[in-house]
């Protein structure tokens, strides 16, 4: 689609997410164009095959882009965010199982704690709580 090629300077890339988000970039992207970008990065840069990922870049532009979402989510678009929230679930699970309440303020340099940080913004802010029972995650009710 044609997004992406109207208002990108230069056609993204895995190295275009080694480096911070532009805030002026991502707030001048549509809304089309925001989510082709989300797919993109959750499709190529969460990969789990992915080792060469900057993670705090990556992170960035995920958290940059997430936040310009209109709401409500149209359902079409739903199931990118969804996907985004199961990539960072999958990269974040080694550190999920190795966590200690007690000792949080140590996890958070943990360079995949930021991906927890993003799942969890995608269950609540976007209302997917059924995501946290898909990763055993959920209180008991």
């Amino acid at each position: 689609s044609s997004g992406i090629n109207a208002e990108w300077p230069l056609r993204p890339g895995k190295k275009t997410f080694d480096e911070q988000a532009s805030l002026s970039l991502v707030l001048s992207l549509s809304q089309v164009s925001v989510f082709e970008l989300l797919d993109y990065v959750q499709d190529v840069c969460l990969s789990s095959e992915e080792k060469s990922r900057n993670p705090r870049a990556v992170g960035s532009w995920v958290f940059s882009l997430l936040c310009v979402i209109d709401k409500p989510v149209p359902m079409d678009y739903m199931s990118i965010i969804r996907a985004v929230g199961r990539r960072c679930a999958v990269l974040s699970s080694e550190l999920l199982t190795t966590l200690d309440p007690e000792k949080l303020d140590l996890s958070s340099n943990e360079p995949n704690f930021q991906y927890l940080v993003l799942f969890i913004l995608v269950c609540h802010y976007f209302e997917q709580l059924d995501l946290l029972e898909e990763f055993g995650l959920a209180s008991g009710s």
